[in-house]
């Protein structure tokens, strides 16, 4: 069984070009509700832009940070993406209850509530949905190694010995189906070692990443350079099987 392909996060992207856009449109809308006449021209813009606190220009540039992050699908970019909105939130928040705003008029007081409701919105859905946007494997500051979907029978040694089959495997981890349920305490386990019987009967120290449905996905967590080595050799003689095959 092939892994899933991560969708297209659509939605996304389309909120990340909004948050770009954001800034200008902020600035533009503070401008014309200031009710001055001919705003748009470039003497009275430059004259308004002169005005602009530097926390403005901070959350402003904040927006803009946070559409460029979310722009990639990655759990570094996207966690980045999550902060910047933290502190959009925390400097409107300062403002709201500290500065008088009476004088600045409504429309930039409702322009604010909204724009932390906005945040406050987006953050629920960043954190809570980002699956399955994002690849759980990937490194937080390196390249994901990569996946092949080669099958082999493995070992899964707990409380309880439980046979499999990989379903997907890499130099890091692997996705494993189980002939059977992980009963009991077995659930529970955050290791557990990996025997590989058609790979020199290596055998590999293993963070439980995920369990559900009989489906077992593996971090590795000690794999020594020679079992690395053995892992190495045995994916090259997979792939050179495969296009053995194939011609």
């Amino acid at each position: 069984m092939a892994q899933a392909e991560l969708k297209t996060p659509t939605g996304v992207f389309l909120l990340a070009f909004l948050f770009i856009l954001a800034p200008v449109g902020n600035l533009f809308i503070s401008f014309a509700g200031s009710g001055v006449p001919g705003w748009y021209q470039p003497s009275i813009l430059y004259t308004f832009l002169q005005t602009v606190s530097g926390l403005d220009w901070l959350w402003l540039s904040l927006l803009f940070l946070t559409g460029v992050l979310l722009l990639r699908p990655h759990k570094t970019s996207w966690s980045l993406a999550i902060l910047t909105l933290s502190l959009v939130l925390i400097i409107n928040a300062y403002r709201f209850f500290t500065e008088d705003l009476s004088q600045e008029g409504p429309f930039v007081q409702v322009q604010l509530v909204l724009s932390s409701i906005v945040t406050v919105g987006i953050l629920i859905l960043a954190f809570y949905f980002r699956f399955p946007y994002l690849d759980r494997r990937a490194r937080w500051l390196f390249p994901t190694a990569h996946r092949y979907e080669f099958r082999t029978p493995v070992n899964i040694v707990g409380q309880d010995i439980f046979e499999g089959v990989t379903e997907s495997i890499s130099i890091e981890g692997a996705r494993i189906l189980l002939k059977r349920d992980m009963e009991g305490s077995s659930r529970d386990l955050n290791y557990v070692d990996v025997i590989f019987p058609d790979i020199r009967n290596i055998k590999i120290k293993s963070r439980v990443v995920e369990y559900r449905d009989n489906i077992l996905r593996l971090k590795f967590k000690e794999l020594e350079q020679r079992d690395r080595g053995h892992l190495l050799d045995w994916f090259r003689s997979q792939i050179e099987t495969g296009d053995e095959k194939s011609s």
